[in-house]
């Protein structure tokens, strides 16, 4: 009978043993894997995911306990066909299409600015060396986009109709881009790394967004991830804004590499990349969403009574 005990005993012992193993495994599994919060964003590959990609690169997100699941598009037609299918919590976009979501009952709200820039670059061959000079020429745009909204701002700004040019709609920016190269086209407007390679080329800038004090391009997420997710777009935001930061007290020599594969540059523009003055994450201000709703109201894109203060949440700045 003792025996039987001391086996008993031995028994309860290892069983002990395992649990507090098992608890022990438990705590360090916790403690050097946590589980990451998640968010799932998008964008057209330009210079505005660069400090997304940034954030990712250095480790910016993951300080805040964050993983970025970031998906580049070759497209805005790619990249909105995942966005309305549930597949993304946020993008990049524009105000244009902002407000064609809202129109379409998609429920997207802007919660930050970037820094891309859109512009306009006459061929070298065209005769316009100046904006006054710019009327009756072809300008290649994409019809009914932030990128003809630029244009008329640009054309309005020196007094030039927008009527007194002839737009040519080219959607695909590389096809623009090369009819502005093989001279089909007198201008084009643009944005990067296509506007450096034009201007590589001899292209002459003739007037920017960034010029105009706009910046047509912003971040957005729909309102289920706003109300789902907040704390990680929270974080999203704090890693941006330390990518921004790292952005403007670094060489670009420091992080070019990462530049070029997140933008797409040839090799042979390394060197002379120009990037904007990348700022850390603002709201457009009323007066331009009521320039960017006027628009798309007066070419008829719009159904419904758009506010810009139903356009906006602040979550990027809590």
């Amino acid at each position: 009978m003792p025996r039987l005990n001391s086996t008993l005993v031995f028994i309860f012992f290892c069983l002990v043993i395992l649990v507090f193993s098992g608890c022990s495994i438990s705590k360090e599994t916790d403690l050097y894997y946590p589980s990451s919060k998640v968010l799932s964003f998008g964008a057209v590959a330009s210079v505005d995911v660069i400090p997304i990609v940034i954030g990712y690169e250095k480790g910016f997100f993951e300080d805040e306990g964050l993983k970025v699941q970031f998906q580049a598009f070759k497209n805005s037609k790619d990249r909105d066909a995942a966005f309305l299918s549930g597949n993304l919590d946020g993008i990049i976009c524009d105000q244009i299409a902002l407000c064609l979501y809202q129109n379409a009952d998609f429920d997207v709200l802007i919660t930050g600015s970037t820094d891309g820039d859109f512009l306009l670059i006459a061929n070298a061959q065209s005769g316009i060396n100046s904006i006054d000079k710019i009327r009756g020429k072809r300008v290649a745009i994409s019809e009914k986009t932030a990128i003809e909204y630029t244009l008329d701002n640009i054309l309005k700004k020196y007094g030039i109709s927008p009527e007194s040019i002839e737009k040519t709609m080219i959607p695909a920016i590389p096809t623009r881009l090369e009819m502005l190269r093989n001279h089909k086209v007198d201008a084009a407007l643009l944005p990067e790394p296509f506007a450096s390679l034009a201007l590589k080329d001899g292209g002459i800038l003739l007037g920017s967004a960034s010029k105009l004090g706009t910046y047509p391009s912003v971040t957005a997420f729909t309102q289920k991830s706003i109300h789902a997710k907040s704390d990680e777009i929270k974080s999203f935001y704090r890693g941006y804004n330390r990518a921004i930061d790292y952005i403007q007290h670094t060489p670009l020599d420091d992080y070019e590499e990462i530049v070029i594969k997140a933008v797409g540059y040839p090799e042979n523009i390394r060197g002379n990349i120009r990037l904007p003055d990348y700022k850390k994450n603002t709201l457009p201000s009323e007066e331009e969403l009521l320039s960017v709703i006027d628009w798309v109201n007066n070419y008829g894109l719009i159904r419904k009574e758009l506010n810009p203060k139903t356009l906006i949440n602040d979550i990027g700045f809590e």
